[in-house]
């Protein structure tokens, strides 16, 4: 562990932190939403009901509303599975930094700079940036897919709502 911390440094470690959080998010939020299409079209139903307004925008922001008090365990990963996709490239780019921060600081300290010296600031600047992007790809993909099967229950519940 203190190989890694020494690799990786502190920004290294959140973005570690981060992506632990933003895999049970993701997993929890994909569970829920599977649950919800196996629930099928009766849960949709439940909120359906008493939507009989007349007014269209007043409709949708009461199927919302519904909508969000069912799913918040869903709405929840979104948002930190949405979180982790913003705050990784930005951990990892200040791991970039510091990381660069610590090659100059060796050159300017040394004669000779010692490569292996170097390489160590380089490699930690490049993991960074690697670990912070690898995070936000795949959460803000995650993410992508919760809120468009979302919508999709959310126009279903309006088509219901019709019926």
């Amino acid at each position: 562990m203190l190989s890694f911390f020494h690799q990786v440094g502190f920004s290294g470690l959140l973005i570690a932190l981060l992506a632990l959080i933003a895999i049970f998010m993701a997993i929890r939020g994909t569970v829920l939403m599977l649950l919800v299409k196996k629930l099928g079209e009766n849960f949709l139903l439940k909120i359906a009901k008493d939507t009989d307004i007349e007014d269209k925008s007043l409709k949708l922001s009461l199927i919302n509303s519904k909508l969000f008090i069912e799913l918040k365990g869903i709405y929840y990963a979104m948002y930190y599975l949405k979180l982790c996709a913003a705050i990784g490239p930005l951990l990892g780019l200040l791991g970039t930094v510091l990381g660069m921060v610590e090659v100059f600081s060796t050159l300017a300290t040394t004669t000779v700079p010692d490569p292996a010296l170097l390489a160590g600031g380089i490699w930690q600047a490049l993991l960074t940036t690697v670990m912070g992007l690898t995070l936000a790809i795949p959460a803000l993909i995650v993410h992508y897919f919760l809120l468009i099967n979302l919508r999709m229950l959310r126009n279903q519940v309006l088509i219901l709502g019709v019926k």
